[in-house]
């Protein structure tokens, strides 16, 4: 290609890129925005559901354990 042939490509691009949306182009933008929109959130909510059940998780396993060394400790001092 020759600088000539770039140019135009470059010009070219630029006025594609500058043109107005018609109606159903805006209409596509608005929905794909909404779609990555529901999909952060759905992954947001996903991401904070799992870290709270794993907190969760985790103090059960405390509060079983910390119940299972009082009751061994019971169990050896009578």
């Amino acid at each position: 290609m020759n600088a000539y042939e770039i140019e135009q490509i470059e010009k070219d691009v630029k006025a594609n890129f500058q043109l107005p949306l018609s109606y159903q182009g805006w209409a596509d933008v608005e929905r794909q925005a909404r779609e990555e929109r529901a999909r952060v959130l759905g992954e947001g909510f996903s991401k904070l559901f799992r870290a709270l059940f794993a907190k969760l998780a985790a103090f059960g396993r405390q509060v079983r354990a910390t119940a299972a060394q009082m009751t061994n400790a019971r169990l050896h001092h009578s």
